[in-house]
């Protein structure tokens, strides 16, 4: 449910429904919102240094959307480059990486509840992701920063950092995406690294890492035997020829062993390389300029797309930029950055790979969070 009106109007009628207060930024209206059943939240990342990253909200029952909720119902802007979204216990915790800010929203009236920046922080530059470890513990990546922050969800309080041990190349010393397997979790290092590290939650300290065959581990999912799939971007064609003429690889690991028990080398992406899992933890999805599917026990990648990216008229092919999967249906939600500037476009899917929806939402849609 949306409220929408004048302030004087949105107050009588949170007064009638017997909710909080409402209050206002310099005299703006702000949007009420009230968003109880299921719903998709769609993290558009915006363009860097534009400050245009946004929130859109998509309720799949009516299939209609809401852009622009987070600036809407706060009366403030999400920020710069918006990295990351994940759902715990009824907050939505937005990273936005080059702000240097996480937001802690309510999930259902899209207000902020609490934030935590660098300047509350010892070693926090440019936040990539954020995992809960525990009711009062969670964990933060970097992009620059050589540290893990700890902070705790409930109180945004700064705990303390983990020092990760990686070199610096070029300026970085990036963590990227956060998993968890039992006390540990495994953070992968994206930037001109090829490493994944281990962390003892018990001890908030890094006590192993593996080390793959190519370079930029990307993105990480564990399925539901206890295997880590990590697929790699390859590295960029730069200058530096370390990273040059490499291709994107895909990896299975047993999360419990630490061993890496298949290796695939996978055909250069033109966009972005992403993984999502179904709703069973029984199917990988792989966004490489398509989207493939692949079943956790098979012997190797497919070769054929599941869904194929659309193409306009002219021939030219759509960039795929982001992929979700319902976990309470195993619906299929994919972002389309289309030219990179200009809104983005999201497609739903059912589980067997049929189009049932599309709608417009902010500039570069990168992730999704399902309520």
């Amino acid at each position: 449910m949306t409220l929408k009106g004048s302030l004087p109007n949105i107050c009588a009628a949170l007064a009638l429904l017997g909710l909080a207060a409402c209050s206002s930024y310099d005299g703006s209206e702000e949007a009420v919102f009230l968003e109880e059943g299921q719903g998709v939240f769609v993290l558009c990342e915006g363009n860097y240094q534009s400050g245009n990253a946004s929130l859109s909200y998509y309720d799949p029952e009516t299939r209609t959307v809401e852009n622009g909720v987070f600036r809407r119902a706060n009366d403030r802007k999400l920020g710069d480059t918006g990295q990351a979204i994940v759902l715990s216990e009824g907050v939505a915790y937005i990273t936005v990486e080059n702000s240097g800010i996480i937001w802690g929203m309510d999930a259902e009236t899209f207000r902020v509840r609490g934030q935590l920046t660098t300047g509350d922080t010892e070693h926090m530059t440019n936040p990539r992701y954020m995992l809960p470890v525990s009711q009062t513990k969670a964990y933060v990546t970097d992009l620059y920063a050589p540290y893990i922050t700890i902070f705790n969800p409930q109180t945004y309080a700064y705990i303390g950092s983990i020092p990760t041990g990686q070199p610096t190349a070029y300026g970085y010393s990036s963590t990227e995406q956060l998993v968890q397997w039992g006390k540990y979790v495994f953070a992968n290092c994206w930037c001109y690294s090829r490493s994944i590290l281990v962390i003892d939650t018990e001890k908030d300290a890094v006590c192993d890492s593996i080390t793959l065959s190519s370079w930029q581990p990307k993105r990480m999912v564990l399925d539901s035997r206890g295997k880590l799939w990590v697929i790699t971007d390859g590295g960029y064609g730069t200058e530096h020829e370390t990273f040059q003429n490499d291709v994107p690889h895909l990896y299975r690991i047993d999360a419990e062993t630490w061993v890496i028990e298949d290796d695939w080398e996978m055909d250069t992406d033109e966009a972005s390389v992403e993984l999502a899992l179904d709703a069973t933890g029984s199917y990988l999805y792989i966004l490489n300029n398509d989207i493939y599917r692949m079943g956790i026990t098979e012997s190797h990648p497919p070769v054929r797309p599941f869904i194929g990216a659309p193409t306009d008229e002219d021939g030219t092919r759509h960039k795929l930029y982001g992929i979700g999967v319902d976990p309470h249906n195993g619906d299929i939600y994919v972002g389309d950055a289309v030219d990179y500037m200009q809104s983005g476009t999201v497609y739903r899917y059912t589980a067997e790979g049929s189009l049932t929806d599309s709608f417009r939402v902010g500039i570069n849609p990168n992730g999704f969070a399902f309520k």
